[in-house]
């Protein structure tokens, strides 16, 4: 196939394909009026591949911006295209590249057409699955509702004829096509050949009348029709129709009027395949989830919807890791896929509608990309085409860091051994991993697992204001880095490493990695709290600061077997301005913090305070001048190995602040000790 391409530059990349150049701006394909009515195996092939770099703003909702401008590889990119414009990824139809919300690659190959819908296979899950969000986000349901029992949103059910255990499939569990319907093809052919008998509600009758019992072992992933359940709740719950309901609510507000969306034999909209939507607005749902839900500042979806939806929860690694191709860890959400995607030693946790063949929407929230593709077999596998092609060429590119070198000359070192391979520090404190560590300005408030082969801290890239959770793991003696999702609080470990807090919310480590983003419930999630660390102790007890109501800290125990409502510590410690980032020691023998004083070093310096024999705490002592600064020093840590003390270092005014991570041998804690 021949490229026509609409920037200059090209003919050094020694591509053998004949290149527009100069002025000419050749427009997108666009499908004509006889090829939009054939069925899409009829589509004939485009004689040329468009490619764009620079694409054109066609007043559509989506802002565009240029490769290799704004961000980017182009070279990479572009040699990309050439391979699938010569069939040598097999048969993609369109290829999208948004970063930092701005479209900035667009190409339509074969039978892709920038005006043509193409069929969306299950990615149709994915928006089936948005559609029940903006349904909480409209107060129709809520999100606990996920939890309760499908059957009682579907007033219309003869509960008496359904197989026995009906009442255990919740919401959850059928987003996540863990129903434990069990139908054999057979089955559901026969019931389908009535269709008047399947219409409404009486489609999920018929199935849980006839399916084989529901048991905790059949509630186990089968990649099936559960998003038919869904819809159907949808159905029941919202004003009007679910096909009005998500005409008017979503695809409306979101600018999305051709597209195509078939009716299922029960008369609902098809839920789990077999709509149809144009590249460009696939990207814009790609572009609600990497906002957390919102689209032109309107929160369409709950964010935490959002986040549970793109969360892993069920492992899939087992079937559809390619690691060989960079493609790890995969999973699955609501009618999501999550993949960790490797390059270089890193790894990116990508989150993504998936429909068969190829019709994706990857969303890579660390890097800022929204990445959307269209084919028709037989074609390679897309994500990891896009692990091992795509990313490449966003990683290595020119955003600035600390050193003011850029990315690709500020390379991680290959790191070996305990603690990143650092030499051990004494009594005075030392940087921790200088060059590894605070590469994009802002890292800090680190955490170890109690095996010391994971750390997790906050990172916020400048390039972009964003605040990220990124984590550093040891396996066969060697550190990698990867970037587990948006920061949510400053992340600390239980004493036991099962559970990792964010502020008034917390993960818990499963066999699939960590869970979705949970509440710690109405008791910490008060509005007029403000948490931003939060410490656990191995007996449970929660010592937590709260910057809304004048920067205290509070200790929550429990007795019992209960959790005791959260109360003020004494005066000892809540003293002084900006008291914050508790750390508990696992045995409550101490208590660390930062706070300012007019009798400190600087801005911020680090105290502790010892438990007494009566339970109570001491006074504050100042850390030290080895440990306070003239700058602000914050966010103590000890290693669960009790050997270390971390804590941040910064200084310069928060506008043009440097921050770095220190480390000194735990004994300067023993050292403050009261004697007895």
């Amino acid at each position: 196939m021949k490229i026509t391409i609409l920037l200059t530059l090209i003919a050094a990349l020694s591509l053998n394909t004949a290149f527009a150049q100069g002025s000419v701006r050749n427009s997108a394909p666009e499908a004509t009026v006889v090829e939009a009515a054939l069925s899409f195996r009829d589509i004939p092939y485009l004689q040329e591949a468009f490619i764009d770099t620079a694409p054109t703003d066609r007043k559509d909702g989506i802002p565009v911006g240029e490769l290799g401008i704004d961000v980017g590889n182009k070279a990479m990119i572009l040699k990309l295209a050439q391979e699938i414009a010569d069939s040598k990824h097999g048969n993609f139809d369109s290829y999208l590249i948004a970063h930092r919300g701005k479209l900035i690659f667009e190409s339509y190959y074969r039978r892709g057409r920038i005006n043509l819908p193409h069929a969306q296979a299950s990615a149709t899950k994915a928006y089936t699955s948005l559609a029940l969000g903006r349904a909480i986000q409209l107060g129709y349901l809520s999100m606990t509702d996920l939890d309760k029992p499908l059957i009682n949103f579907l007033k219309e059910l003869e509960l008496t004829k359904l197989v026995k255990g009906t009442e255990r499939i919740t919401l959850h569990q059928a987003l996540t096509m863990r129903s434990g319907i069990r139908l054999s093809q057979e089955q559901r052919e026969q019931l389908e050949k009535k269709p008047t008998k399947i219409k409404g509600q009486a489609q999920v009758q018929a199935f849980l009348a006839h399916s084989a019992p529901i048991t905790s072992e059949s509630q186990s992933f089968k990649y099936q029709f559960d998003p038919m359940l869904v819809m159907q709740v949808i159905e029941a719950v919202v004003p009007g129709s679910a096909k009005d309901f998500i005409k008017n609510e979503l695809l409306e507000k979101m600018g999305i009027t051709n597209y195509g969306w078939e009716t299922d034999v029960s008369g609902l909209p098809k839920s789990g395949s077999r709509s149809s939507m144009t590249s460009r607005d696939m990207l814009k749902w790609g572009t609600l989830a990497i906002n957390k839900g919102k689209w032109n500042g309107e929160q369409l979806v709950p964010e935490a919807f959002i986040g549970r939806a793109t969360s892993k929860i069920v492992d899939q690694s087992d079937e559809y890791d390619d690691s060989a191709n960079g493609v790890s860890g995969t999973a699955y959400g609501y009618f999501w896929w999550q993949a960790d995607l490797s390059i270089s030693g890193k790894s990116y946790l990508s989150k993504a509608a998936r429909g068969g063949s190829g019709q994706n929407i990857i969303v890579i929230e660390a890097l800022d990309l929204v990445i959307v593709t269209t084919t028709h077999r037989p074609v390679d596998d897309v994500t990891s085409v896009t692990a091992t092609r795509v990313l490449p060429a966003f990683i290595e590119n020119s955003i600035p860091t600390m050193s003011g070198k850029s990315d690709s000359q500020d390379k991680i070192p290959v790191l070996e051994g305990p603690y990143l391979g650092q030499k051990s520090p004494g009594l005075t404190p030392e940087v921790f991993a200088l060059g590894i560590l605070s590469r994009k300005h802002r890292d800090g408030g680190i955490s170890f697992t109690p095996d010391m082969k994971e750390f997790y801290f906050s990172r916020k890239n400048l390039a972009t204001g964003k605040w990220w959770l990124v984590g550093f793991r040891s396996e066969n003696n060697r550190w990698t880095e990867s970037v587990v999702g948006p920061r949510v609080g400053r992340p600390t470990l239980s004493p036991d490493g099962n559970v990792m807090h964010l502020g008034n919310k917390y993960m818990e480590r499963t066999e699939a990695g960590w869970s979705d983003i949970k509440s710690l419930g109405p008791m910490f999630e008060r509005e007029d709290w403000g948490i931003m660390r939060l410490s656990s102790s191995a007996k449970g007890t929660y010592v937590f600061d709260d910057y809304k109501s004048n920067d205290v800290l509070r200790i929550s125990r429990i007795k019992d077997g209960k959790r005791e409502a959260p109360e003020l510590l004494g005066k000892e410690i809540n003293a002084g301005k900006w008291t914050a980032h508790p750390f508990i020691a696992p045995d409550e023998s101490y208590i660390i913090w930062d706070s300012e004083k007019d009798s400190g070093y600087g801005d911020k310096d680090l105290y502790i305070s010892f438990q007494q024999q009566d339970g109570s705490w001491g006074a504050a002592i100042n850390m030290g001048k080895k440990i306070n600064t003239s700058g602000g020093d914050s966010s103590g840590f000890v290693t669960p190995d009790g050997k270390y003390f971390f804590f941040d270092r910064w200084t310069g005014t928060e506008g043009n602040r440097k921050v770095a991570v220190y480390w000194v041998d735990a004994q300067v804690i023993e050292n403050l000790r009261p004697k007895k």
